[in-house]
């Protein structure tokens, strides 16, 4: 039997690094919310641009993080041929996100950070990650349909319910004081499992998606130019659905209409993307993400294998190599360093520069980022064989 793709190594997806780093950059964007360019500015003076590029970039930057995370989990676990260790791996590194990501909000003084989140995620991907693409894939477009009704029928009828994170209850204490207290532990996966605004139900469809994409041949120019159309078709079509559910079937009409919050939504809504309706109950929301993941894959993919853009586009990819490490740090230093908000587009600005020139000259001396050789590390010592099934 041959193996092709061991018979070398190959080098770094620099475009997944790309991408990557767009979605960091987006979320630090989201967490900062300038409400000025040059100076804050109270919230009702907020500039009509920077309103713009916030509903532009909002839960779309983390939508492509979350897809990128199902990505990563296929490379981890070997690409297409999936390591024999893969699992005890990603619950390695889960439990290390997990503990770093409580290290965060310990210093930051908030629950915030989303690598709590992303460490569930793993846990969710470890008894599926010798599942084919066309079975991963299959599961994506199942649960893309299933969890958005089920976050929609949670928040419109089922407040109440014990599932619901609306229902109140033992409220976590914040970061590594939750591990000494084990009374608050099924409150805190509860949390991670329905909280964050239907995060977790939200994410499934992405990570799955995300899976699949990492198990094909993603140095193929054939599978690119096909990762190219698929992307666009989707793209297209979720926004097709998005305008007939606000127009012709009337969803913009009745949610202009409600008279409160409490009020359950209209049905059609479910099928309206952001920022119509919340991302976590839009059914195209998830499906468009993947499409703009596609595009922005094959794109960056095929362009960050010409010398010449590797070296234009070092930057970026060197901050999406980093992205764990900048991820952290950017929560540490808004909550601990920046001040009271609001913030100007110039704080946001600084922070992507900084991380821009920083992250080459690093990656010149060291091979990975600070939290990125932690995680690393501490995989080796604990399962130091890699054999390939």
């Amino acid at each position: 039997m041959n193996h092709p793709a061991h018979t070398k190594v190959r080098g770094r997806l620099l475009g997944l690094d790309a991408v990557r780093a767009l979605a960091i950059v987006g979320m630090v964007y989201i967490h900062i919310g300038p409400t000025g360019w040059l100076s804050p500015a109270p919230m009702a003076d907020k500039p009509a641009s920077l309103n713009w590029i916030e509903q532009l970039v909002s839960n779309r930057s983390m939508s492509l993080f979350v897809l990128m995370a199902g990505i990563s989990v296929a490379l981890m676990t070997g690409g297409p041929t999936p390591l024999a260790t893969a699992r005890k791996r990603l619950a390695i590194r889960a439990a290390m996100l997990l503990l770093i990501s409580l290290c965060v909000d310990q210093l930051s003084g908030l629950n915030l950070s989303i690598l709590e989140y992303y460490a569930v995620w793993l846990l969710i991907l470890t008894p599926l990650v010798r599942l084919r693409p066309t079975t991963l894939l299959t599961a994506a477009g199942v649960t893309g349909l299933m969890l958005p009704v089920f976050s929609f029928v949670v928040l419109n009828y089922g407040r109440d319910w014990p599932i619901s994170p609306m229902a109140g209850g033992v409220q976590p204490s914040i970061g590594l004081a939750v591990l000494v207290h084990p009374d608050e532990w099924l409150a805190k996966l509860h949390g991670l499992l329905m909280g964050g605004g239907f995060q977790t139900p939200y994410a499934i469809p992405l990570l799955l998606a995300g899976l699949a994409i990492g198990r094909l041949d993603l140095r193929s120019p054939a599978v690119r130019m096909k990762m190219a159309v698929v992307g666009a078709v989707l793209v297209a079509v979720c926004w097709l659905v998005s305008w007939f559910a606000l127009g012709p079937l009337g969803a913009e009409a009745a949610l202009a209409a409600m008279s409160g919050p409490m009020q359950p939504q209209p049905w059609a809504s479910v099928l309206a993307l952001p920022p119509s309706q919340l991302y976590a109950l839009s059914i195209p929301m998830a499906p468009m993400m993947v499409g703009v993941g596609l595009l922005l894959l094959a794109g960056l993919l095929t362009l960050l294998e010409r010398p010449v853009w590797q070296r234009v586009l070092l930057p970026l990819t060197a901050t999406g190599s980093l992205a764990l490490t900048w991820y952290a740090a950017h929560q540490i230093f808004i909550q601990r360093v920046a001040g009271e908000p609001p913030f100007s587009f110039v704080l946001f600005a600084g922070m992507v520069v900084f991380a821009l020139v920083f992250s080459p000259l690093w990656l010149r001396l060291v091979r990975r980022g600070p939290l990125e050789w932690l995680v690393h590390r501490v995989i080796v010592l604990a399962v130091p064989g890699q054999r390939r099934s």
